[in-house]
């Protein structure tokens, strides 16, 4: 049977138009059968070559392969360096991007469990775009995890973590830093915790905002029961970095590959076994397990009780508890809800992060009025 016979069948013919009203539908049949014998009779085989021809240069395109291999820092941020804790072993790294004056505003970016300060880069590169050098971006690796050390990689505990993003800011711009210069305080995930912690125990007193992304109390609990059963699906080494980023893309855990290429290299770590090379998990989220309830424990109310403008950036409505549906409906707090990404929001949706974030903090930073000069 021809090409066309087959189009025509797979269309029902004209006979699908009217087929429940009686006589009409036969008639129509009939005549559709008689038009298509006689349309099908004026073309020949070489004509029917010519179509399926032209069918597979239109509609079959080769499909083009994804670049898997790594990308530096540097793409991102402007500059990379390690943050000496005083009295203390503590080594922080941490990324920034400079602003054009030495007191221009300070966003402080807080990666969640198991992954890196370079979560937020290309986040961070998209502001850069937007502010136009208006404010200094500051995003760190928390102990335990990326390229810091500390004296004490596994006490992941809140309250440590809170203490951290003090003394790393002192560490990195001077101790008045966190009373003289306004600061932007964002958080993803256990991140979220740590900002909302520090800023409901007033640990930074300069913060005019505060950004939790993607971490509520209610349904973070409830998820705690079926996190190691999580853990045990993902892979525990891989062949190289390249095998770990199309791994983390394919499996959606990043759906971006831009920003996974940036992001993987940090929260992996080389492991020799056997004369070969494997590449393992730099920090092993479930050694983690006695702290979680710690970090998501009162959250709700830590972050609506932060005397700053309050944004929540979520991957779904369904993410809401009671205490913040209620508090958005009273105005509390600015609520986001960005479609067609997964939990790892900024690294899926970086742009839209990126004007959300500009957005919000333009819409509430502190404004410096001019200075009267009194009439002589």
């Amino acid at each position: 049977m021809s090409l066309q016979k087959e189009l025509f069948k797979g269309k029902g013919g004209l006979g699908g138009i009217g087929d429940s009203g009686g006589n009409s539908g036969n008639y129509l049949h009939n005549t559709a059968s008689v038009q298509e014998d006689e349309v099908l009779e004026e073309i020949d085989y070489e004509e029917e070559n010519n179509i399926l021809e032209s069918l597979s240069t239109t509609f079959i395109k080769p499909r083009r392969k994804k670049d898997y291999t790594p990308v530096s820092w540097d793409t991102c941020f402007d500059s990379c360096r390690d943050i000496k804790i005083p009295d203390s072993e503590d080594v922080f790294k941490a990324y920034e991007i400079h602003g054009t004056s030495e007191n221009c505003p300070l966003f402080v970016f807080h990666h969640g469990a198991a992954y890196s300060a370079l979560s937020f880069a290309l986040s961070c590169s998209y502001i850069k775009q937007l502010m136009n050098g208006s404010c200094t971006m500051f995003a760190y690796d928390c102990r335990g995890h990326g390229y810091t050390k500390t004296s004490d990689d596994n006490n992941l505990s809140l309250d440590i973590l809170s203490q951290d993003l003090v003394k790393v800011l002192k560490a990195a711009y001077g101790d008045d830093v966190i009373t003289s210069r306004d600061i932007f305080l964002i958080g993803h995930s256990m991140g979220g915790c740590v900002v909302a912690d520090a800023a409901s125990k007033g640990l930074i007193p300069s913060m005019t905002c505060i950004a939790v992304i993607d971490v509520v109390e209610g349904s973070a609990l409830e998820a705690i029961s079926g996190m190691l059963g999580f853990l045990r699906t993902r892979p525990t080494e891989f062949r190289s970095i390249e095998n770990a980023i199309q791994w983390s893309v394919k499996s959606s855990t990043i759906r971006n590959v831009e920003s996974s290429r940036i992001t993987l290299p940090s929260i992996l770590i080389e492991s020799k076994q056997n004369d070969t090379t494997k590449y393992v998990w730099r920090t092993d989220l479930a050694t983690s397990q006695p702290y979680w309830e710690g970090w998501f424990l009162g959250l709700s109310e830590k972050f609506l009780s932060a005397k700053a403008a309050k944004f929540l950036i979520l991957a779904g409505t369904d993410r809401l508890d009671k205490p913040l549906t209620i508090a958005q409906m009273q105005g509390k707090y600015q609520l986001l809800v960005l479609p067609d990404v997964g939990h790892m929001v900024q690294e899926d949706a970086p742009d839209r992060t990126a004007n959300a974030l500009v957005e919000f903090w333009k819409r509430n930073e502190r404004l410096i009025l001019p200075v009267k000069q009194a009439i002589s």
